[in-house]
């Protein structure tokens, strides 16, 4: 009787589990719904005594229904204000420089120069002298103090940009004999000097630049003046004796690269700030138009929707009411100790499955096409099986399970689930056993009397219930028959 019995340990199938929570999809729907509807009520209520509280804070600060509100200027607006006023003086500035400046307004490719080659004879003195004296006569030409002798001379040039337009440059003559003869160049290292009595001859020039030939011309007349007076002075402050002798003076047209970038600079710098300031322009205008001049801030009581609010804590509510439910069948498949599949039923209880009954005659639930449509993917093709048909295959098995015993012609049908639903089922299931007796329904596990029964019958068929009868009691009742010798022909589960 026990040739079935062995060790078995029970593995869960997910698909199973899966399945087994989706047939109970109306629970889940139904918890879904009462959480949605908690959470949603409890939001609404909530809202709303916030707002009630908000509004008799508001009236105990103010005394009044509604509060004032504090209107600002827009900080974005008055950025944007701040930064075009800056960069407009500076375009401002840049446009009365460009106009009213000198040398904005000088031809760089036709410069009127003027060159005044100056020699310094000191004598017999050491070269340490000699550089002296020409570095002090290259910081009074290039310190300001030669540009402000030529404004006083002459003030349509400003004085800054008339040290701008002087220059100078010194150079120390090699001995080459004891004659010299003038030849003034553009460079002054081809100066020669003659009978000048001095071994050592040193030359500077001074380089002026005028906005037109007569001013030029003035400008060289008083450099002249201001170097001969800053000679007598230099000699006294030093203590050295010297003489300041002009070799040359001319005055030229030429080419200065320098003005002319200079000037480039200026004119870019007026363009960048000019596409700044209709930039800064355009981005205020779009902030007005977004955001307004004004903005009201710190004193409004804003108040939410307790309607919206509550919709959207009910979407909440509809999915954590799905997990809620998921969980809680989950545990009930786990732990209920229920018959929940028969893939493996023969190695579980040690009985053959002679059949399974899915379909339940003139049974309607309200959306029982969802409960089909869940049966159909699980079951595949078993699942087009009538109900009439999968009790004749019950049948047959049960037919071929009893001839295989010689002489067996009663059967007692027992079991763990409800009787009165078994009874439907036994009559419908005797009217397809031709020549087998079979029993009315007998719960042995829980009946003293249907168990002294048992010795008069040739066989047992068990009928259980999927998700009702008990595996442990099913196990129960198996070995109660067994330990009887009474044959176990199989067992049939609706």
């Amino acid at each position: 009787m026990n040739e079935y019995q062995e060790p078995y340990e029970k593995e869960i199938s997910l698909m199973e589990l899966l399945f087994f929570c989706l047939k109970k999809w109306r629970w889940i729907v139904a918890a879904m719904l009462v959480v949605a509807v908690l959470a949603g009520v409890y939001k609404f209520q909530s809202t709303v005594s916030d707002n009630q509280a908000k509004q008799e804070a508001q009236l105990l600060e103010d005394g009044e229904e509604e509060k004032g509100t504090e209107v600002i200027s827009n900080p974005n607006v008055e950025y944007y204000e701040m930064a075009i006023e800056n960069w407009q003086q500076e375009l401002d500035d840049l446009r009365t420089y460009i106009d009213s400046s000198v040398i904005m307004q000088l031809e760089p490719y036709h410069l009127d120069t003027g060159n005044l080659s100056f020699y310094v004879n000191a004598g017999d003195v050491r070269e340490k002298v000699w550089d002296t004296l020409l570095s002090a006569y290259e910081e009074f030409a290039t310190d300001g103090r030669l540009a402000a002798a030529l404004v006083e001379a002459n003030d349509s040039i400003s004085e800054s940009e008339m040290q701008y337009l002087v220059s100078f440059e010194g150079v120390k003559l090699p001995v080459s004999g004891e004659n010299y003869e003038i030849e003034d160049g553009s460079d002054p290292s081809t100066i020669r000097v003659t009978n000048l009595g001095a071994d050592k001859p040193n030359v500077f020039r001074i380089q002026i630049t005028a906005d037109n030939e007569e001013n030029c011309v003035e400008y060289m007349e008083a450099a002249k003046e201001a170097l001969t007076a800053y000679s007598a002075e230099l000699g006294s402050r030093l203590g050295v004796s010297h003489e300041l002798l002009i070799l040359s003076e001319s005055q030229t047209e030429r080419i200065d690269q320098e003005i002319q970038t200079y000037q480039n600079g200026i004119l870019n710098a007026y363009s960048s700030a000019f596409t700044q300031v209709k930039n800064l322009q355009t981005e205020l205008d779009t902030v007005l138009e977004e955001e307004g001049a004004t903005i009201e801030v710190g004193t409004t009581v804003t108040y939410e929707n307790p309607v919206s609010e509550a919709v959207k804590f009910a979407i909440i509510g509809l999915v954590l009411g799905a997990f809620l439910a998921a969980f809680v069948l989950v545990v009930v498949y786990l732990m209920s100790g229920k018959l929940q599949s028969t893939d493996s039923f023969r190695e579980e209880f040690g009985m053959p499955l002679l059949g399974q009954i899915t379909k339940h005659p003139h049974k309607k639930r309200l959306f029982g096409f969802i409960d089909n449509w869940f049966q159909r993917i699980e079951e595949g093709a078993y699942a087009d099986i009538t109900y009439e048909e999968q009790l004749k295959i019950a049948a047959a098995n049960l037919k071929t399970a009893a001839s295989k015993e010689q002489g067996l012609k009663k059967v007692m049908l027992a079991g763990t689930m409800s009787k009165d639903e078994a009874e439907a089922f036994r009559s419908m299931l005797a009217a397809e056993l031709d020549g087998i007796e079979l029993s009315s329904y007998e719960r042995i596990v829980f009946q003293a009397s249907a168990l002294e029964e048992l010795d008069s019958y040739d066989g047992v068929v068990f009928l259980e219930k999927k998700g009702a009868s008990y595996a442990k009691l099913i196990k129960k009742e198996r070995d109660l028959v067994a330990d009887r010798d009474v044959r176990i022909l199989g067992v049939v589960v609706l």
